[in-house]
């Protein structure tokens, strides 16, 4: 026997107030008056030994009145399988937990498994009876606000609405909303009923064993959904492999098919989406349980953000053949150049817009040349990239500013001055940078009897990927080294990477990261008085490349899954008072409120619900772009055996548990476990019973005192 309300047990102290009357009632004295006829005392003492039996009998029915209906209120129940008390079955709270993830849209011979899932729910709520309370628990989104209802007519519509959800179900986080409910109800039967497809990656946890999450005198019922060969096969990884984009620019896609049946998938079509137009395919081979690596080379014809996507044909899961990915190319990078005035600026100019002069061509740069004057005052935030030919008469405080800038994720292209006077840009501007003194120089200027080459060339740096053609007799690509008459000794370090080495050991070219911000070092002077490098093939890419390297800072879509929260950071230079929005596939449009914090303005992203590409925008101002996917362990469709399953509800402290078939009627399988019975009706019939023979009993022993005393 339970108690459903103990705290009432205290009352039954009140048991002992009958008895403490009559104890004081039996030290009260009286006269009475007897017979002097032998007979009648006689008669006397028989009448009052009966009294004192029904004096007996009262007290006891007295204090029976108070303990049945003290049993009433603690409301006692029992658990029998013979249901021999008609009429009194123990209200149920049932907590189901439903399973709508997407793997529940395949199918078998009885149809849809979410279907079939919804049908199941159904039986259950028509198992209730009045007074009974039910709640619908997803496991897609188990921290919903969910509460138990009487309304059993609504509580069907509800089930009848379920939706398949992108995100990947989470039963432990379901199961634990399902214990917090049952916590909070009264009702003697509590009951949980999981409607699973049983897919393996819902049954791992890596918790250890903790408190249960469950009350001993909770029972849990899994009912399955679905059988036999579960084989999918998915694209679980897609994403571009450039550090640096640029319009009508190769753009490297890779995608990652895995095949999760048993059969081997064999000439398969994948293809790669830009803007929603396909631009490229290939077939893939996956051997059973296999991964394949596909990789594609894509060409955009557009600048700004960029949506992509690639897609595996159809198979019986179509929801995870898909995978976005997003990038960002420039439209137009804003570059300051200084000290402006030298033939090094001059050349630089011409490298970064040799057509310049044509309208027509539209350019990658948009340069401001500023003399020494001018790029003391200038606002750096305004800029992508900085760059200095020099530090021959900047201020300390116009450096010190620099460095801080740059460290805040600000992107510096250096060169040594072109007269050859490299002591500040030595001892002050790289120290301040953090980038390691040179070791001072070689050569000397204009001197082209001697010289230095290239040596080591680092070519798996992002600068060199997609511009040297192989051709069948080489290993590596070939670069037409440009002779360094004089040069910088400089070295890298491990912040400072050698991306060019010359044949001295000495860093001809060095990237190197400042904290948030980065920063391009070169050995000479973009001047002919210290290499010929600048009539070389090499220059012009070199130079271009790097400024989109450095400009390069969120180009490629956030990474996100379906469900997950995020936050995106962007920098002050966005009007903090603009209006926001979260625009998704499909039209959706979700207005944002951002933070204004130091670092920027910082905007919530709270579970996308849907995969696709999703722009964080304002006005036709496209700021950050997200990639939202579905967790690819979902497309994992293999059943877990019967040791995973156990393990699992071990692992929650879930013992009392009942696995039902899947072909099981659900209806007769759960009335035979489930039968409880609440007594309280019974004690407070009693209750009514004494307090009866109490009224009876009591009236007679009155007139039996009146006679003994008369």
């Amino acid at each position: 026997m339970q108690f459903l309300n103990p705290l009432y047990l205290i009352a039954l102290a009140a048991a002992a107030i009958p008895i403490i009357l009559h104890l004081l009632n039996l030290r009260r004295t009286r006269v009475i008056e007897f017979s002097t006829l032998s007979f009648l005392k006689e008669l006397q003492k028989s009448r009052i030994r009966k009294l004192k039996l029904k004096q007996w009998l009262l007290l006891a029915l007295r204090t029976l009145i108070i303990i049945f209906v003290v049993l009433a209120f603690t409301r006692p129940a029992l658990r029998t399988g013979f249901g021999f008390l008609p009429g009194t079955s123990a209200k149920t709270s049932a907590v189901i937990v439903l399973d709508n993830s997407f793997s529940m849209l395949t199918s078998d011979e009885h149809g849809q498994l979410l279907k079939q899932a919804r049908q199941k729910a159904t039986e259950l709520v028509d198992l209730m009876e009045a007074g009974d309370e039910a709640a619908l628990v997803l496991t897609t989104a188990p921290d919903e606000n969910v509460d138990f209802t009487a309304a059993l007519n609504a509580l069907r519509g509800e089930i009848e609405d379920v939706q398949p959800s992108y995100a990947h179900g989470d039963y432990r986080q379901a199961l634990t909303a399902a214990g917090a409910l049952l916590a909070q109800s009264d009702n003697f039967n509590k009951e949980v009923y999981i409607l699973t497809d049983r897919q393996r990656s819902q049954y791992v946890s890596d918790n250890d064993a903790r408190q249960p999450l469950f009350g001993a005198g909770v029972r849990v019922f899994v009912l399955p959904v679905g059988d036999g060969d579960q084989g999918n096969t998915a694209v679980v990884e897609a994403e571009t492999r450039n550090a640096i984009f640029e319009r009508d620019k190769p753009v490297d896609v890779g995608a990652t098919v895995r095949n999760l049946s048993s059969n081997a998938l064999g000439g398969s079509i994948v293809s790669v989406f830009l803007g929603g137009e396909r631009v490229a395919q290939q077939t893939v081979d996956v051997e059973a349980g296999g991964f394949e690596q596909v990789n594609f080379t894509v060409v955009p014809k557009r600048a700004g953000w960029i949506d992509g996507f690639v897609e595996l044909e159809d198979d019986r899961l179509p929801e995870d053949n898909r995978r976005y990915f997003g990038f960002y190319i420039p439209e137009q990078l804003n570059v300051l150049l200084g000290p402006a005035g030298g033939r090094d600026a001059r050349l630089l100019s011409l490298a970064l817009n040799p057509a310049a002069a044509d309208p027509d061509v539209p350019q990658s740069f948009r340069i401001d040349a500023a003399n020494r004057g001018a790029l003391l005052s200038a606002n750096l935030s305004r800029y992508d990239v900085v760059v200095l030919t020099g530090a021959e008469g900047l201020s300390d405080a116009f450096i010190q500013r620099l460095a801080s800038w740059v460290r805040d994720g600000g992107r510096v292209m250096l060169f040594p001055d072109a007269d050859g006077d490299i002591d500040a840009w030595s001892t002050v501007l790289l120290p301040q940078l953090g980038i390691p003194a040179p070791a001072g120089t070689t050569g000397s200027l204009a001197e082209g009897s001697s010289f230095v080459s290239f040596g080591e060339v680092d070519f798996d740096h992002p600068l060199f990927a997609n511009i040297f053609a192989l051709t069948d007799m080489q290993d590596e690509p070939e670069i037409e080294s440009p002779r360094l008459y004089h040069s910088v000794r400089l070295r890298g370090d491990e912040r400072a990477r050698q991306v060019i080495s010359t044949r001295a050991g000495d860093a001809f070219l060095l990237d190197a990261r400042v904290d948030d911000g980065r920063a391009l070092v070169f050995g000479v002077s973009p001047d002919l008085a210290w290499s010929d490098f600048p009539m070389k093939g090499i220059f012009v890419p070199l130079v271009n490349r790097g400024m989109f390297y450095l400009a390069a800072r969120d180009d490629n879509a956030l990474a996100l899954t379906v469900g997950e929260n995020t936050e995106i950071t962007i920098p002050k230079t966005v009007p903090g008072d603009d209006l926001f929005e979260l625009r998704g596939p499909e039209g959706t449009v979700q207005r944002i409120v951002p933070k204004t914090l130091p670092s920027g303005l910082v905007f919530p992203v709270e579970s996308p619900s849907a995969p696709g590409v999703y722009t964080l925008a304002t006005g036709d101002r496209v700021l950050r772009s997200i990639a939202v996917n579905t967790d690819p362990v979902e497309s994992d469709l293999a059943r877990a055996d019967t040791e995973l399953r156990e393990q699992f509800f071990a692992r929650l402290g879930i013992a009392n548990i009942a696995e039902l078939g899947a072909d099981v009627n659900v209806q007769q399988a759960v009335a035979q476990v489930r039968y409880g019975v609440e007594l309280w009706k019974y004690m407070l019939g009693l209750a009514l019973l004494c307090a009866l023979l109490e009224m009876l009993v009591a009236r007679d022993v009155k007139r039996e005192e009146i006679n003994i005393e008369g």
